[in-house]
């Protein structure tokens, strides 16, 4: 009879480094990157300012869906209303909202194209291509974008008529939201469509229940809001260099999701 192990095996793959360390190997690569983020926090000029001269302090948890900025850490200040969150600011005639929604859309799919796209090589190859991935990516993360937007719409309209369907609608959200949290990564990762990105995120989130992970992100992002919304508030200046500081704060999250969504995937990277 064979003797038991005295050890882990010689043959055994050795056990990945935690995915902090492994976040900021590849983080002064990809660093180039967070000019998106920026960009993206940056675009909401009127936002921004209005945040910069709105008083006190905000918490807010940002799960690991998408795609991180200033706006992932910082309430965006809202009015009284319907009015809705577009690109250069808060705007209220509901006329100009399909076409600047679809302006965003294209704009925002575009630049998650080349910054997932750039990601995915990046951790992977160890080099990345900005342009290759919108060239690759372009199509199918705008109509994802798109997908999104019309989900969400489906899930908070009824509210309009029913207002009491709030919690139910917000548990709707984050339930979904954890099931199909890979979708974007898978989408770059194992260059696949939208739907067989999304059925493959929610088969990954079965096998691996990554729940500790998913919760763990929300829980860094609220306390880093903390000193970012301080930062926000304390007037133009400041909100400007909080949008420059949460960008490669907001590009480490999607590289430590992209790690951890890798894994469950056995993508292999390269360190």
């Amino acid at each position: 009879m064979a003797e038991p192990s005295a050890g882990p095996s010689a043959d055994a793959p050795p056990a990945p480094e935690p995915i902090v360390e492994r976040t900021f190997a590849h983080l002064s690569r990809l660093l180039p990157l967070a000019l998106v983020p920026l960009a993206t926090a940056l675009l909401k000029v009127s936002d921004l300012f209005a945040a910069s001269r709105t008083n006190g302090i905000s918490i807010r948890a940002s799960f690991p869906v998408y795609r991180y900025d200033l706006w992932s850490f910082v309430e965006s200040p809202t009015g009284g209303g319907l009015s809705v969150s577009l690109p250069f600011g808060t705007l209220e005639p509901v006329l100009l909202f399909v076409p600047l929604l679809g302006a965003y859309v294209v704009v925002s799919g575009a630049l998650s194209a080349g910054y997932f796209g750039a990601i995915a090589e990046g951790i992977t190859t160890g080099r990345f291509d900005f342009a290759a991935g919108v060239r690759r990516f372009g199509v199918r993360m705008i109509l994802l974008e798109a997908i999104v937007i019309v989900a969400l719409a489906a899930v908070f309209l009824p509210l309009l008529v029913v207002p009491p369907l709030f919690v139910v609608a917000i548990l709707a959200a984050l339930v979904l939201s954890y099931l199909f949290f890979p979708t974007a990564y898978v989408l770059v990762l194992e260059d696949r469509d939208i739907r067989s990105a999304a059925l493959r995120a929610r088969d990954l989130v079965g096998e691996h229940k990554p729940i500790g992970f998913f919760l763990s992100v929300a829980v860094v992002t609220a306390l880093c809001s903390v000193p970012l919304s301080l930062l926000t508030h304390a007037g133009p200046a400041g909100a400007l260099l909080a949008a420059v500081v949460a960008a490669p704060l907001g590009l480490a999250f999607n590289v430590a999701t992209a790690l951890k969504v890798a894994e469950m995937a056995d993508v292999e990277t390269v360190e």
